[in-house]
């Protein structure tokens, strides 16, 4: 049962308030001041404060920091005010009150706010949870990180092994019985390849940073992508000033290129343009690279970034995840930009990476 506290000195309208929550089958913490009912205004243990701004000793505005500001309360302050011009309601609410409630209160007027208040609240807790999840999932994957280089040896040495005999197997069989040896190698060869994003995402990042040119770290990211069959008849556009020097990681960012170039090759299905552009602007340098493939669903943008998750067939659902591993361990950002065709993608480095010759 969702809990409010209600605090207000007026005993008849504290009655009241409470009377009309409760009949929104609301769990009610009431009292005539912030003493009688501070123990239940902890983050987590109430989902909405209802709270009368003009009180003798600690008026509302003072409860509004207390809880927001000191005890560090997500939850919803709804302040009460008789005042006709609003101004301090108001105010409040620039000052991270929810919303306000003018007298005299109606039962309507009260229910549609709180009602408001719970939905955010609950959105709110919803981010929390998978936030939380999320950062216990890359918790136990640094952990496994920590071993990371053991565990694949231990686990790819009789993968690599058993792949390799049943491929000779395969050449002394039938067609049939070919085709059927070719399926279980491609299995294998598809577990190598998530076992080592996998074991790549979850490795401890040390970054070794130095100048670095952008464009030989694109343009060795476009070679080295070559390899994949998937990225074979794929048509590269590289436009990076070669000149643009930036202090990085230039091993970690030759993958989170090579991760890019892959993504948007599987997304094109091996047969399209992917572009990488660098843009030098007052504050920041921009990295984009985009493609004309069919782009990201846009009910799945908000899980690009998270390990496992993945639209393709052949996604290990892992490669962006380490993307935005290494481009936030050196204080950037990325993030997908709207865009009429393909997926863009964009990283944003800030200006202190730039090397000194590339300075203003």
């Amino acid at each position: 049962m969702a809990r409010a506290v209600l605090i207000d000195d007026e005993e008849r309208l504290l009655a009241t308030l409470a009377r009309f929550l409760e009949r929104r089958g609301l769990e009610v913490v009431k009292g005539n001041s912030f003493a009688e009912v501070q123990e239940h205004l902890q983050p987590g243990r109430f989902e909405v404060l209802i709270t009368d701004i003009v009180m003798p000793d600690y008026d509302g505005i003072r409860v509004l920091h207390e809880v927001v500001e000191a005890r560090g309360c997500q939850e919803p302050v709804i302040l009460i005010t008789g005042d006709p011009n609003l101004e301090t309601a108001s105010a409040a609410v620039r000052s991270g009150a929810f919303d306000y409630i003018q007298k005299p209160v109606t039962e309507d007027r009260l229910g549609e706010v709180v009602d408001r208040g719970l939905r955010h609240v609950a959105l709110l807790r919803e981010r929390d949870e998978a936030q939380r999840r999320e950062l216990q999932l890359l918790k136990s994957l640094a952990e496994i990180g920590e071993s990371a280089s053991v565990l694949s040896h231990e686990i790819r040495t009789p993968i690599t092994g058993l792949r390799h005999a049943l491929s000779a197997v395969g050449e002394k069989l039938g067609v049939q019985e070919g085709v059927v040896i070719d399926e279980f190698v491609g299995s294998l060869a598809r577990i190598e390849r998530l076992l080592g994003a996998t074991l790549s995402f979850a490795r401890p990042l040390t970054l070794q940073v130095a100048p670095t040119s952008l464009r030989a770290l694109a343009v060795r990211a476009v070679d080295a992508s070559r390899a994949h069959s998937v990225f074979a008849s794929m048509r590269v556009e590289v436009e990076v000033d070669p000149d643009l020097q930036v202090v990085l990681d230039g091993e970690l960012f030759s993958e989170v290129f090579e991760n890019l170039l892959r993504n948007a090759a599987e997304a094109c299905d091996g047969d399209g343009v992917v572009r990488i552009e660098v843009a030098r602007r007052p504050d920041d340098v921009t990295i984009d690279v985009f493609d004309d493939g069919p782009g990201i669903p846009q009910e799945r943008r908000e899980d690009a970034f998270k390990p496992f998750q993945s639209y393709k067939k052949s996604g290990t659902g892992v490669g962006l995840a380490f993307v935005r591993k290494v481009v936030e361990a050196h204080g950037a950002t990325i993030t997908l930009v709207d865009t009429e065709r393909g997926a863009r993608f964009r990283i944003v480095l800030p200006d202190r990476l730039l090397a000194a010759s590339a300075g203003h």
